[in-house]
C-alpha cells in the first residue's frame, strides 16, 4: 500500500502516529496533502490490522479543489481499495449538507446559497428579511439600507451565529429569526445555518448520531489555522461523539482570514484541549516549492510575529536553486506609471527563460505569473500597462471583469435593451473589439432581433420566462461573434498571441455568463420582465464588484496562457515560478485601517467573545502573515517594487515590511537585491511552454459526457464557465428524485405507505425554484410529479425490499491524477435460483431521452464505481423512465463492457491533457447540443439551431 521510504523522517512520524490526537504544523509547500493521504493509506493498510475502513474516516478540506487533490492522492496509495468512496472527503459544509440530506428527510429539497447569491437573496426579500430590524447604534433611527449595507449584514448575521452568543438584544433576535425563516421558506441554507442544523442534528441523537458514534475513528481537519468558532464546535462535537482521534493541520503563519471570523489560536492553543499524554505535535519544515532564498526571505518576516506556535522555522528542500542577484529583486522608481513599466518589461524579458521543475525544464510562459495585489485599487494601471505592451492577462473573481472591452460589449446588449445606449453605441461597441473579423450585417441582424426583447413589448408575456443568459447566448449566435471571430491568421507570433487574446476574451465572456446565472437564480420570473432587466444592470453596476467574495471563479481545469492578476487573499493554496508583488508603500501592505461605516456601528463588540479577531491588528501580525503567504506562492522568482503615488499622500512611504525583509541572509550577503538594469532578455531562451494545468481533478458524468460528445463543448462548459439558460420547468427532475429518494429509503426500511403519507412526502420534496409568478405553470407540473410518483410507487412498492444502495456515491480512479466521481440512483440485489443478481438502475425523467448510447455509458461507468466500491462486476444494467412508468429491458453487463467504458474516458481525459478541445465532425451530436450557438459549427447548414 505504502511505502514509508518516499516521506521525510517528520512526514513518516505524522503518518504512522496512530494513538494520539495529532497536530501536524505544515509549513508552506511542505506536502501537507502528500503526508495526509499516506496516514489515510497507512491507517486502511491491511498488513498494519488496524479494523479501519474508509467509513471511519472523516477528512475535512478547505476547498473542493484540495479534496479532490486529496482524494487522488489517497488513491494513489491505497490502490483499488474497497469501498473508498465511503471515506468522506471534502468542505465542512459539504458534509453538514451530505449529512442532514441523508438522515433528515425535510432537507433533501434543500440548496446552499454561496455568497453572492445569498447577498442578492437577502436585496431580494430586503422589506421581510430582517435588515430594517438592524439599526445604528448611535441612531436608532437608522436601518440598514438594501445593497448598500447589504454586505454589513451578512457579515453581522454571520457574527452573531457563529459566535454562539445568546445574549442578543431583541432587535438582533428579531432579525436573525426573520432571516433564518425567510431562508427556510424558500429551500435555502447560509453557510452558517447548516453548520447549526448539522449540530443540531447531532445534538438530538438521531440516526447521524448514531452513525458517527459507531463509525467515526479518525477526523482530519485540514487549514485548522482558518476555522471559526462553529466549525470548531462542530469538530468537538464530533470528536466527544465518537471519541475519535482528531488529527489537525495547518500553520498559524497562514492565518489570513480571522476578518472573517477564523481564529488561529484554536490551532496555537491545540494542545491543550487534551491530557498531557493524549496528544502529539509534528512539524513539517521543510518546503519542496520554494528556492531557499524564497524560503529565507519569508521565514525572516514571519519570524517578527509574536503571536505564533514557538520554535517554529521553514527550511528549503532546495528543489528550485537560488541565485543570488536576479530571482529575488526590490526595485523602486519614481512613479507609479514607472513602475508598471517596469512590471510589464520584466514580464516581457522573462517569458522564454529556462525553468526546471518536477516535470523537466521548459521555457517560462505568460500562465507561469502572477501579479499579486492586496487590494484591487492598484489593477487599473497596472492593467493598462500590460495592454500597452500586449501582454495577455486574465483577472480572478470579476474585480476587474466589468472593465474589459468585451464584457463593455455584453453589458451593451441589455443597456440597449433598457433603452439606455442606442443602436449605433451598440454596434461600435462590438466592432472596437480587438483582432474582430465580425460581420457587420450579421451584426446589425443580432441587434434587429434584440428589437423583439424589449421588456415593455405586449409580445414578452410578463408571467412566461424572460432569460437574459438565452438573451445573450442567442446574440453570440445571431452575430456569429464565436472564438474564431477574435483570431488573426497573419504571422506566427501574432497569430499566437490573438488566439491567446481570443481565448481570454471567451473565458471573460464565460465569467459574465456565470454572472448572469448567479442572479437569475435568485430573481428568475420573479418580477416583470422591464424590472428584471432594471434589476441586472443595477446589480452590475453598483453592487456587484463589491458583492463577489475573492477566490471566486477559480478554474479547475485550464486557464488562459495569461498573466494572472489577483489578490494575496486568492492566491491562498496555489503556486507560480514567478510572483510580482507590487506597490509595497505604508498604507497599502501593511494596510491602513479601514475607514467608513462597518458592522461594530450596527453590532455592540462587547457582545461577541474574542471580537478583537476580526478587528485590524494593532501589531500587524495579520497584514505581515498575508505577505508571508504572498511570498510563499514563489517556486523561484520573486520582484517586488515600490513607487510613491504622487496623487495620494497616503502612499507615498516604502512599507515598513521592506526592513524586516532587508535582514534577511544568504549566509552573509542579503538575499534581496535592487537592481533596475537587469534583464532576462540577455540570457538563452527556449520555447515558452506553459506548465500542466490539470492535476488531481475530479469530473462526474456530466462534465465527461460533454467530452464524449465534444472536446469544444467541454471548453465552453467547463472551461469558460458558460452556465445553461435557467427556464420554469427546471426543479421537475429534482423533485422527482428526491421524492424517489425519500420512498426508497424508507421502503427499504420496510415502512408501508398509506395515500395519505405518500402524498406528505411528495408535497415535502416538490420544489420548482424558478416558477414565482407562473401558477399557470406550476399546478400542471406539481400534478405530473404527483401522479406518476404514486403510479410508481403502486408498480414498484413490492420490490423495496431488494434494494441495497440508494443515491450511493462512488468514486473511480482512472490515473495519478483523475479521479471520476458519480453518484447512483439505484442498486438491487435479486435473488434468484439461489444466487444473487444486480442490477444498477438510472431513473431519467420522460423529458430526457433514455434510448441515447450516452445513457448506456452513464450506467457503465456507474457499474465501474459499484465494482470499485463492492468488488463486485454488476449483471446488468437498467433505465426507468419517469413520467411513462417504463421500465427499459435490462442490459446485460460484461467484462468488456466495463474495459471499453474506462478506455473512452481516457480518450477523453487525454483532451483535457493535450488541451485540444477539438469540435466534433457528428452533425447529430450539434443537432442535439445547445451550446452549439456559442461555436461556429452553427453556421453550417446541415445543422439546425433549438430555439
Amino acid at each position: 500500500m505504502i511505502d514509508l521510504t518516499d516521506y521525510s523522517p517528520n512526514q513518516r512520524k505524522a503518518i504512522t502516529s496512530i494513538d494520539k490526537h495529532l497536530r501536524i504544523i505544515a509549513c508552506a509547500g511542505s506536502g501537507k496533502t502528500t503526508t495526509v493521504a499516506g496516514k489515510v493509506a497507512y491507517l486502511l493498510d491491511p498488513k498494519n490490522d488496524f479494523n479501519v475502513s474508509p467509513e471511519n474516516i472523516i477528512a475535512f478540506t478547505f476547498t473542493e479543489k484540495a479534496a479532490a487533490e486529496l482524494k487522488t492522492k489517497v488513491l494513489e496509495n491505497v490502490g483499488h481499495f474497497r469501498g473508498m468512496a465511503n471515506m468522506y472527503t471534502g468542505t465542512i459544509h459539504g458534509w453538514c449538507l451530505k449529512a442532514l440530506q441523508e438522515n433528515e428527510y425535510l432537507y433533501q429539497s434543500y440548496s446552499v446559497l454561496d455568497e453572492i447569491k445569498l447577498k442578492l437573496f437577502i436585496d431580494k426579500h430586503y422589506d421581510s428579511i430582517g435588515m430594517k430590524e438592524i439599526s445604528k447604534l448611535s441612531n436608532p433611527s437608522v436601518p440598514l439600507r438594501r445593497f448598500v449595507d447589504t454586505s454589513l449584514f451578512v457579515k453581522i448575521m454571520d457574527i452573531i451565529r457563529e459566535s454562539d452568543n445568546n445574549n442578543l438584544p431583541t432587535n438582533l433576535q428579531l432579525a436573525k429569526k426573520k432571516y433564518e425563516a425567510k431562508l427556510k421558506e424558500n429551500k435555502f441554507f447560509d453557510f452558517s445555518m447548516i453548520l447549526e442544523k448539522a449540530l443540531e442534528n447531532l445534538e438530538s441523537k438521531t440516526n447521524l448520531f448514531s452513525n458517527i458514534q459507531s463509525n467515526l475513528k479518525y477526523l482530519i481537519v485540514d487549514e485548522y489555522q482558518d476555522i471559526n468558532p462553529i466549525q470548531n464546535k462542530l469538530i468537538q462535537k464530533l470528536q466527544h461523539i465518537s471519541n475519535c482521534n482528531l488529527i489537525v493541520v495547518g500553520d498559524d503563519d497562514q492565518n489570513i482570514y480571522q476578518w472573517r471570523g477564523s481564529n488561529n489560536k484554536y490551532i496555537i492553543n491545540f494542545e491543550k484541549n487534551f491530557s498531557e499524554n493524549s496528544v502529539q505535535s509534528i512539524p513539517l519544515s521543510e518546503n519542496y516549492r520554494s528556492s531557499p532564498g524564497i524560503t529565507k526571505i519569508a521565514e525572516t518576516l514571519i519570524s517578527n510575529n509574536k503571536e505564533r506556535i514557538p520554535n517554529k522555522q521553514m527550511l528549503s528542500a532546495e528543489k528550485q536553486n537560488f541565485e543570488r542577484g536576479k530571482d529575488i529583486l526590490y526595485n523602486r522608481y519614481e512613479s507609479v506609471e514607472e513602475e508598471n513599466r517596469a512590471i510589464a518589461q520584466y514580464i516581457n524579458d522573462i517569458i522564454g527563460v529556462p525553468f526546471t521543475d518536477g516535470n523537466g525544464t521548459r521555457g517560462l510562459a505568460f500562465s507561469d505569473i502572477s501579479i499579486l495585489l492586496r487590494t484591487w485599487n492598484k489593477a487599473e494601471s497596472i492593467v493598462q500597462a500590460l495592454e500597452d505592451h500586449n501582454i495577455p492577462y486574465i483577472t480572478a473573481g470579476v474585480n476587474q471583469l466589468f472593465d474589459t472591452p468585451e464584457i463593455e460589449a455584453a453589458l451593451g446588449i441589455f443597456s440597449f435593451l433598457y433603452s439606455d445606449i442606442d443602436e449605433e453605441e451598440l454596434e461600435l461597441k462590438w466592432v472596437s473589439l480587438p483582432n474582430n473579423s465580425l460581420n457587420k450585417r450579421n451584426l446589425q441582424k443580432a441587434i434587429e432581433n434584440l428589437k423583439e426583447k424589449f421588456p415593455n413589448l405586449p409580445s414578452v408575456d410578463k408571467n412566461w420566462e424572460y432569460s437574459l443568459q438565452k438573451i445573450f447566448w442567442d446574440f453570440i449566435y445571431t452575430s456569429e461573434a464565436f472564438e474564431e471571430a477574435f483570431i488573426i491568421e497573419t504571422s506566427n507570433a501574432l497569430f499566437e498571441r490573438t488566439k491567446e487574446r481570443a481565448e481570454i476574451m471567451f473565458f471573460n465572456f464565460g465569467k459574465f455568463s456565470q454572472v448572469i446565472s448567479d442572479f437569475e437564480e435568485i430573481n428568475f420570473n420573479s418580477s416583470s420582465p422591464r424590472f428584471h432587466l432594471f434589476s441586472f444592470l443595477s446589480f452590475v453596476n453598483y453592487v456587484a464588484r463589491d458583492y463577489y467574495p475573492e477566490g471566486w471563479l477559480n478554474n479547475p481545469y485550464k486557464t488562459p496562457n495569461a498573466v494572472q492578476i489577483m489578490t494575496i487573499h486568492q492566491s491562498k493554496g496555489l503556486e507560480f515560478p514567478v510572483v510580482i508583488l507590487p506597490g509595497l508603500n505604508k498604507n497599502y501592505l501593511p494596510a491602513k485601517k479601514r475607514g467608513g461605516l462597518n458592522e461594530w456601528h450596527f453590532l455592540d463588540r462587547q457582545l461577541i467573545v474574542d471580537q478583537q479577531r476580526y478587528e485590524r491588528d494593532p501589531d500587524k501580525e495579520d497584514e505581515r502573515r498575508l505577505l508571508y503567504v504572498a511570498l510563499t506562492r514563489s517556486k523561484k522568482y520573486l520582484l517586488l517594487t515600490q513607487a510613491p503615488d504622487l496623487n495620494n499622500r497616503l502612499y507615498k512611504i516604502e512599507s515598513e515590511y521592506i526592513q524586516e525583509l532587508n535582514r534577511a541572509r544568504d549566509g552573509v550577503f542579503p538575499v534581496m537585491i535592487s537592481d533596475k538594469k537587469f534583464r532576462f532578455s540577455n540570457e538563452t531562451k527556449i520555447t515558452p511552454q506553459p506548465q500542466e494545468k490539470v492535476n488531481n481533478i475530479a469530473l462526474d458524468f456530466t462534465t465527461l459526457k460533454d467530452i464524449f460528445d465534444c472536446p469544444y463543448r467541454f471548453k465552453l462548459v467547463s472551461v469558460f464557465g458558460f452556465r445553461y439558460p435557467l427556464n420554469q420547468r427546471m426543479g421537475v427532475g429534482r423533485s422527482f428524485h428526491n421524492c424517489l429518494m425519500e420512498l426508497h429509503k424508507r421502503g427499504k426500511n420496510g415502512e408501508i405507505f398509506n395515500t395519505e403519507e405518500l402524498q406528505d412526502l411528495i408535497d415535502r420534496q416538490i420544489h420548482f425554484p424558478y416558477l414565482t409568478n407562473s401558477i399557470k405553470l406550476q399546478e400542471p407540473l406539481r400534478k405530473k410529479v404527483e401522479k406518476n410518483v404514486i403510479e410508481y410507487h403502486k408498480d414498484n412498492h413490492y420490490d423495496f425490499e431488494h434494494i441495497e444502495f440508494i443515491e450511493q456515491d462512488i468514486q473511480y480512479k482512472l490515473d495519478e491524477n483523475i479521479l471520476v466521481l458519480g453518484r447512483i440512483d439505484l442498486i438491487k440485489k435479486i435473488k434468484s435460483n439461489g444466487q444473487h443478481e444486480t442490477i444498477i438502475i438510472e431513473f431519467k425523467s420522460d423529458e430526457e431521452n433514455a434510448d441515447l448510447p450516452i445513457t448506456r455509458d452513464q450506467l457503465k461507468l456507474y457499474a465501474l464505481g459499484h465494482r470499485e466500491l463492492t468488488g463486485e462486476t454488476a449483471d446488468y444494467i437498467m433505465t426507468y423512465v419517469i413520467g411513462e412508468n417504463k421500465v427499459k429491458t435490462p442490459e446485460k453487463l460484461y467484462p468488456e463492457d466495463l474495459q471499453e467504458i474506462e478506455d473512452k474516458i481516457r480518450k477523453s481525459v487525454n483532451f483535457i491533457w493535450s488541451e485540444n478541445f477539438l469540435k466534433t465532425n457528428d452533425f447529430k451530436k450539434c443537432n442535439s447540443c445547445y451550446q452549439v450557438r456559442l461555436c461556429s459549427r452553427s453556421i453550417n447548414k446541415e445543422i439546425k439551431v433549438r430555439k
